[in-house]
């Protein structure tokens, strides 16, 4: 593939974090004018986004010097280009601290948290797709070895020393089938804000379809064989997945019953 966009001696621009500016500010830009369409302050808005982009990238890249603090003392730019990668504790980390930032701005300048948060989604889930295709260029995330004809063979050894993505073998692009899924789900979140679904019902359908496809397509990924399994049935990041199926739906059942309740 093709995880170096630039590089000038040491110091790599990666492809990923290209791909990454390029996903924030598509999300910003998505929210932004979601919340200007829907008769929010799309100014708060637009300055949530930024300060979520802020933490993300802040977040993570700290996460990756504490993690590494004697290679960062070596070889910073190293370690802070790796950073880019958002690989291990590194991205949770950094989106953790954009979550909880977000959510107390949008306290703090008293913007109603639900629709705000609802007309995030798709700008989230948008986010993921373009970062889905920065992981296909890098090679992080890879898939398990595959003989289907779209099978994909990295040979960078570059992507092989980041990422650790194998040289010469064919496998799942899974990050593509990522990518196409969370396209497919931003386009259907934006319908259904077009049609005045919900908050609760948008926020729903965000985690329940995002869940589904990530416990799908654990098993494709070349990290599934090594995982740690949860009481010997399910890996750790489909016990994730089933957790993001199990809010959604009660997003959708909570919704329910209060409409049934107000009818009433």
């Amino acid at each position: 593939m093709y995880p170096r966009f630039l590089q000038f001696g040491a110091f790599v621009i990666s492809t990923y974090g290209v791909l990454a500016v390029v996903a924030a500010l598509c999300g910003v830009a998505l929210w932004t004018g979601i919340a200007r369409r829907t008769g929010m302050d799309a100014e708060r808005i637009q300055n949530a986004g930024l300060l979520a982009v802020v933490c993300v990238v802040v977040g993570a890249r700290l996460a990756v010097v504490v993690a590494n603090w004697r290679g960062f003392l070596e070889a910073p730019l190293l370690v802070l280009g790796a950073g880019t990668l958002a690989s291990g504790s590194a991205a949770p980390f950094g989106v953790l601290l954009a979550v909880v930032a977000v959510i107390a701005y949008l306290m703090l300048t008293r913007v109603p948290l639900l629709p705000a948060l609802s007309a995030a989604a798709p700008a989230v889930v948008l986010a993921l797709a373009i970062l889905d295709v920065g992981d296909f260029a890098a090679g992080s995330h890879y898939g398990a070895p595959t003989a289907l004809r779209w099978g994909v063979t990295y040979s960078s050894r570059f992507a092989a020393r980041t990422t650790g993505v194998p040289l010469g073998v064919a496998v799942h692009p899974v990050q593509i089938y990522a990518a196409i899924g969370h396209f497919a789900l931003a386009a259907g979140l934006v319908m259904m804000l077009r049609h005045q679904f919900q908050p609760a019902e948008v926020l729903g359908t965000a985690l329940f379809a995002d869940g589904v496809f990530r416990f799908l397509l654990a098993p494709l990924s070349g990290a599934y064989a090594d995982a740690p399994v949860l009481f010997h049935l399910i890996t750790s990041a489909q016990g994730l997945a089933m957790l993001m199926v199990i809010v959604g739906g009660a997003c959708w059942l909570g919704h329910g019953k209060q409409a049934a309740v107000h009818h009433a």
